[in-house]
């Protein structure tokens, strides 16, 4: 099974995840379940690791904030290769 996210799809995702506005396993989802574009799929699968690249400081976090900053990073590359600015 793969999703057919888009990349403002992708973003949506992890904006609503950066704001706490998923639900409780919207991005368990999110990084679990393939997405058909290899270069979105790419993403969703950096995103699935950052909390081995970037440990959290407690249990209760998923990432450290650095792990954080790369998630808005990664919004900020979509938005570019979508041709928005934000």
């Amino acid at each position: 099974m793969s999703a057919k996210l888009s990349a403002g799809g992708v973003i949506l995702e992890i904006e609503k995840f950066l704001n706490g506005d998923d639900g409780a396993y919207d991005w368990d989802d999110f990084v679990s379940i393939s997405i058909q574009d290899q270069r979105l799929d790419a993403i969703r699968i950096e995103c699935a690791e950052l909390p081995g690249k970037y440990p959290p400081g407690n249990c209760r976090q998923y990432c450290s904030s650095e792990g954080l900053e790369r998630l808005k990073e990664i919004v900020n590359e979509l938005r570019t290769m979508k041709g928005e600015s934000r």
